[in-house]
């Protein structure tokens, strides 16, 4: 039962960041980063074929293997969730909702700054494969 939640999250994760690739506002990476984390866990068959789709290598396999993102991709990530944040913090009226927006808005920027690592855009392959270790060569 646990393996088919992990399936039916995994498949709408990955939906929803494939929709993010040509929708603005709709951040790609987090999407497909959970697809990855749900198919790891429910279905090896679908691990398998998600790392060898162009969704993976263009978006997630550069951030499982040295855990770090592009500028434009923590810029990107960043302004969505600000955008979904100030929407949320201007409809709601309750002081201790927009609390946790403040909070959880901190929390958010104070990780993509301080804590994931940027890397260049440029970074080739070989420098991929090679902080790897070639552990999902396929």
């Amino acid at each position: 039962m646990k393996k088919a939640i992990y399936i039916c999250i995994g498949v709408t994760a990955m939906v929803l960041g494939t929709i993010g690739t040509v929708l603005p506002g709709l951040p790609t990476t987090p999407f497909l980063l959970l697809a990855l984390l749900c198919f790891t866990k429910g279905s090896e068959k679908l691990n398998c074929w998600f790392r060898g789709t162009s969704l993976y290598a263009k978006y997630v396999k550069h951030y499982e293997s040295d855990r770090s993102l592009t500028r434009k991709q923590k810029l990107t990530i960043q302004a969505a969730a600000g955008l979904m944040m100030l929407v949320s913090f201007v409809l709601t009226e309750n002081p201790v909702i927009r609390l946790l927006l403040v909070a959880a808005f901190l929390l958010h920027n104070y990780v993509f700054i301080f804590v994931i690592k940027t890397r260049q855009a440029d970074m080739s392959e070989t420098n991929i494969k090679e902080l790897a270790g070639d552990k999902y060569e396929l």
